[in-house]
């Protein structure tokens, strides 16, 4: 059974069915809908399916064709856009435009080389977590860079990525989630 909250009355309801089964999926929540995105799975016949789902209207309906096919990783959202780590290691980050539904690398230097897979990815305020294997941790301080007054130009990124060893008993262990949590 589905079910959906709603946060401001604090009652479950029961919610639209997606209509199809996805496998190895990463989901996010931006501007209010839930994006539910299919991984890539070998071998790479067909692309992966991807459905958005709008709490308003109780309505899935499919992914633009941009952000499905370019949503190729692990997924956060900051500042109200969604970045993505990618599953290959040592590229940029990169964040979706809704405007174009196409992707832009963002500023800075690509994920840490230490991060390796698997990882697993979170976000609090303006930094993204990424833990991979061997518990390394790389932090990224996003960075909103304005647009020039004058300029058409949209907002654009930049990320400066600090790492994090774990100590040499934990060597050996993968992540398989992670949770921000402050004492």
């Amino acid at each position: 059974m589905r079910k959906v909250l709603d946060p401001l009355t604090g009652n479950w309801r029961s919610m639209a069915s997606m209509g199809t089964n996805m496998a190895s999926y990463d989901a996010a929540v931006l501007n209010g809908k839930l994006l539910v995105k299919e991984g890539w799975l070998w071998p790479f016949y067909v692309s992966p399916r991807g459905q958005v789902y709008d709490p308003r209207t109780d309505n899935w309906e499919n992914m633009a064709v941009g952000l499905r096919k370019g949503w190729t990783g692990s997924s956060v959202v900051v500042y109200g856009h969604l970045f993505v780590v990618s599953e290959l290691e040592r590229l940029k980050l990169k964040v979706y435009d809704t405007e174009t539904d196409s992707w832009d690398a963002i500023n800075g230097p690509p994920l840490p080389e230490q991060i390796c897979k698997p990882f697993a990815v979170n976000a609090c305020d303006c930094h993204i977590y990424v833990v991979g294997r061997n518990l390394h941790v790389a932090v990224g301080h996003i960075s909103r860079l304005l647009p020039d007054e004058n300029s058409d130009e949209k907002w654009s990124f930049s990320v400066r990525w600090h790492v994090i060893d774990a100590p040499e008993s934990l060597s050996v262990l993968t992540p398989s989630s992670s949770q921000v949590m402050f004492a």
